[in-house]
């Protein structure tokens, strides 16, 4: 299964548990009314037999459409099951139960967080920046959608959130909307900038500082509400020349 597919399967999970839950409160109902019009017992009763042909335990000496409703309610009961069964193991061999689990118990860690810092892009610069904000003690976030690298800033004990960092509902997770700064180390501009853009409706009040692949994007990620923009090279290059004491 490709790493899009799993994201997408680990997302369906939790609209499957509501469809279960849903179909099986239903099917309770739909058994117990039955049997109260059927049989004219009470609806503790009626309740009680419902659960009894979910699990094939028929009543003996019973008429043909008390029979026939038992018969359906066991069929879909056994359907149940394997829907569940399926679900979960499908889950478990692909890795995607491990990784839903992760994912919310990092959405649950995620919601008393604010006055943080986000981090866009745990790669090399990415990571380097976690560094000297975690020497200094402030909170922060990263996001990634490599799996490989998520596994591996995790295992040093950074909070990371797997996904897009231009997807909206990732900046949410990521408590967006509580955050004092955010931190674009993405390599493409236009990525950083349409992330800028979304991240300034979302908490207009935050402070965006960006990486740019050249100089003279600086101006695009500036108008779309970047306060600092860096290019790396320039940077670099600037060390390097002080480095060497360059003189006339």
């Amino acid at each position: 299964m490709s790493k899009g597919a799993g994201i997408k399967e680990v997302e369906e999970f939790p609209r499957r548990i509501k469809i279960l839950i849903f179909v099986i409160v239903v099917l309770i109902a739909v058994g117990t009314i039955g049997f109260k019009l059927l049989t004219g017992e009470s609806f503790s009763n009626s309740f009680l037999r419902t659960f009894e042909a979910m699990v094939f335990i028929f009543k003996e000496n019973t008429r043909l459409i008390e029979r026939l409703l038992e018969i359906f309610l066991a069929l879909i009961g056994v359907f149940l099951v394997w829907w569940v069964l399926w679900s979960i193991a499908d889950m478990v061999l692909d890795g995607n139960l491990r990784r839903y689990l992760k994912r919310k118990f990092y959405i649950i860690k995620m919601k008393a967080t604010k006055n943080h810092i986000i981090i866009a892009g745990g790669g090399r610069i990415g990571e380097e920046i976690a560094k000297v904000t975690s020497a200094k003690n402030h909170n922060f976030v990263i996001i990634d959608n490599d799996e490989a690298k998520v596994r591996a800033l995790r295992k040093k004990g950074y909070n990371v959130i797997e996904g897009n960092a231009e997807d909206e509902k990732v900046l949410k997770e990521a408590k967006i909307e509580t955050a004092k700064k955010i931190i674009l180390t993405l390599p493409k501009t236009e990525t950083n900038i349409l992330i800028t853009l979304t991240v300034k409706d979302l908490n207009p009040k935050i402070e965006i500082y960006s990486r740019a692949e050249n100089s003279s994007l600086i101006p695009k990620l500036k108008r779309a509400g970047a306060k600092i923009v860096i290019v790396p090279e320039i940077i670099a290059g600037d060390k390097i020349a002080n480095d060497l004491k360059l003189g006339k």
